[in-house]
């Protein structure tokens, strides 16, 4: 048959061949593909673990900011209580200036002379936006392209549109209500702190509010960011234009006292100069004024800070919330033997409502990282809530990562606006979309996410802002150099310049009264040495300049008390102006030596002082002035030293 085929069948030898070669083959492409497994494998597990890494830096930096903020909150909380107590002990005209409105016995009165629009005249040749009662929507939407332009409402149409909101408001119960019956949703808005980048993204994503789209704004739209005037008047208009449907909660920077600390102030002083004092009295007026809470369809409960387990809407609806020109001082009524009488009960149910964060473990607890409101637990909110028939709460007051966060079994919500908070980078805004059937809809964004810089690698984006966090920490280490030096030389008696990693750690934890993971910060702050203790003058070091202890006494106390002094400035500065007078100076003196026990001053020490700290000579102390004499001061006492 194989000659009929014509074939010749291959040798036996060629046919082994032929097989072993195949074998070789097959042996080849399984051990390539054994190869290529493993190093997908392991490019995998590499990835992983990059990714963890980076995780766990972006943690530790939010960790960072997040302290710190607080931290800076506690601290100015101490400092104005400190100045609360020795308000009282204050000469007279100090506590006139302080208390001029309680002199009228209309409050409605006093705002409406103090901020009132007749007294503004507008300059022939001032362009920037109009305003005119009333609001239509067209006005709004110049105002918007306006301030893109960074154009500034004039002071007369700000004092008209602030006299206006605060007429209306009033009429607006403490807790008011929405509905998603009409238009089958309602957005909740969280803090824009005076962002109003943020607050046109929201608009641009989610439309413009209308009687079909309405809003919630939970408080918070000021301090901080550099736009808060300009947020203001966009919320407050649309308010005027439909208060049926957009609706604005008063959140714990809707405050007097925090304007001072957090930069609104500042901000009123830089954009309307000797006409801030009116401008703030007219703000203050109506954030006196807010509304504390939303409920949505009678089942969902919107307030800035949380609940306590003392909340009850009934009894919140019955306070006279336009008192409270700051959360942080209640008001106070005199009784016939002239002691202060506060009713601490109202006091809290208020401090409770805009001041207090969730926590994981059971229990209602004062909130001491902050210094205000409570710690309320999941067996907290369910009590809470199911007293009054909600299903879940939403609240802001807390930067997120992604910009929401849903504990608490999902009773708890909370929903934060401003993206890029901290730093560049650092974290989404988002907003709630909640339809009629109450299931939350979490809308993420940030405010520069078409900017070159979101286009940039991770690895750099977190670096970045890592970096940042870094910088503000090593700031406040270098401004307390002088207690950590000494902490960290008593656990070194015989002057190695070594400590233990743990040593370190606890040093400035107490010190900083900032608890963070410092073991895991060390490699970020701190050189080590062969024998694994930290090298602690290196963590004074910033970019191969150390802090010499020769200049130290000085720097690091402006360094330190910069915050402080800040804060003491505003308060004294009594009108807002950005200046402080011959009177407040003299005032501001007098409180502090009675405070401090010295002898009083007299007349021409006072003058003395004043004519001193007025370095440029122009009647008037501003705030680098005032800064300024305490450096001085501190180098003539360091000089008197040596």
């Amino acid at each position: 048959s194989t000659q009929s085929t014509g074939e010749t069948p291959p040798e036996p030898h060629l046919t082994a061949q032929l097989s072993i070669t195949q074998l070789e083959s097959e042996a080849e492409r399984r051990q390539s593909a054994g190869l290529q497994l493993r190093a997908t494998l392991l490019i995998q597990r590499w990835f992983r673990r990059w990714r963890a890494e980076l995780e766990v830096r972006r943690r530790c930096t939010w960790t960072i900011f997040q302290t710190m903020e607080y931290a800076n909150e506690n601290e100015q909380l101490k400092l104005y209580n400190f100045f609360n107590e020795i308000i009282s002990g204050l000469p007279d005209a100090f506590n006139a200036m302080q208390s001029e409105k309680s002199e009228s016995s209309d409050e409605g009165e006093y705002f409406s002379k103090l901020a009132n629009p007749a007294y503004v005249a507008i300059e022939p040749e001032y362009e920037g936006p109009g305003l005119s009662l009333p609001i239509d929507l067209q006005q709004i939407k110049d105002l918007i392209e306006a301030f893109k332009k960074h154009k500034v409402l004039h002071a007369k149409h700000l004092l008209t549109l602030l006299g206006e909101a605060r007429r209306k408001f009033k009429k607006v119960a403490n807790v008011q209500h929405s509905g998603t019956n009409i238009a089958g949703k309602v957005t909740v808005v969280g803090d824009l702190h005076g962002s109003l980048d943020d607050i046109l993204m929201i608009f641009f994503k989610n439309g413009l509010p209308s009687q079909d789209n309405p809003y919630i704004i939970n408080g918070d739209f000021v301090d901080r960011g550099p736009a808060s005037v300009e947020v203001s008047i966009v919320l407050f208009s649309l308010f005027l234009l439909y208060p049926n449907s957009f609706y604005i909660n008063r959140g714990n920077h809707e405050d007097t006292i925090m304007n001072k600390r957090y930069g609104f102030t500042t901000e009123l002083v830089t954009k309307y100069g000797v006409l801030a004092n009116r401008i703030s009295k007219g703000f203050e007026g109506v954030f006196r004024v807010l509304p504390l809470i939303t409920v949505v369809d009678k089942a969902v409960l919107v307030c800035h800070g949380g609940i306590s387990d003392i909340t009850d809407l009934e009894y919140i609806n019955q306070i006279p919330r336009d008192q409270y020109a700051s959360i942080l001082r209640p008001p106070s009524k005199i009784l016939e033997d002239g002691r202060e009488e506060v009713d601490l009960i109202e006091w809290r149910q208020m401090l409770d409502l805009l001041w207090s964060d969730p926590k994981a473990a059971m229990g209602c607890e004062p909130n001491t990282f902050r210094g205000g409101g409570t710690y309320f637990g999941p067996d907290i909110s369910a009590a809470i809530l199911d007293k009054h028939g909600f299903k879940f709460l939403i609240r802001s007051h807390e930067c997120k990562p992604d910009g929401y966060d849903v504990v608490h079994d999902g009773k708890v919500i909370t929903v934060f606006s401003a993206s890029n908070y901290y730093e560049q980078g650092s974290n989404l805004g988002a907003y709630i979309r909640l339809p009629s059937n109450h299931k939350p809809q979490f809308i993420q964004f940030s405010a520069t996410e078409n900017s070159p810089s979101n286009k940039e690698p991770l690895y750099s984006r977190v670096s970045k802002v890592e970096s940042s966090a870094l910088r503000d920490l090593r700031t406040r280490i270098f401004a307390n150099q002088g207690p950590l030096l000494a902490a960290f030389e008593s656990k070194d008696p015989d002057k190695t310049g070594c400590i233990t990693q743990s040593e370190w750690a606890d040093c400035l934890r107490d010190i900083l009264k900032l608890d963070l993971p410092w073991r895991t910060l060390r490699p970020k702050l701190v050189e080590v040495a062969t024998d694994g203790k930290v090298e602690y003058m290196s963590c004074f070091t910033d970019g191969g300049i150390e802090a010499t202890l020769a200049n130290k006494q000085v720097t690091e106390a402006i360094y330190r008390q910069r915050n402080t002094l800040e804060t003491i400035f505003r308060i004294l500065d009594t009108d807002n102006s950005g200046f402080l007078t011959r009177d407040e100076l003299k005032v501001g003196c007098e409180l502090l030596t009675k405070h401090s026990g010295s002898a009083k001053l007299t007349p021409d020490e006072l003058d003395l002082i004043v004519d001193t700290m007025d370095i440029n000579r122009d009647g008037e102390v501003n705030f680098n002035e005032f800064l300024e004499s305490f450096r001085l001061v501190d180098n003539k006492f360091a000089a008197l030293q040596n």
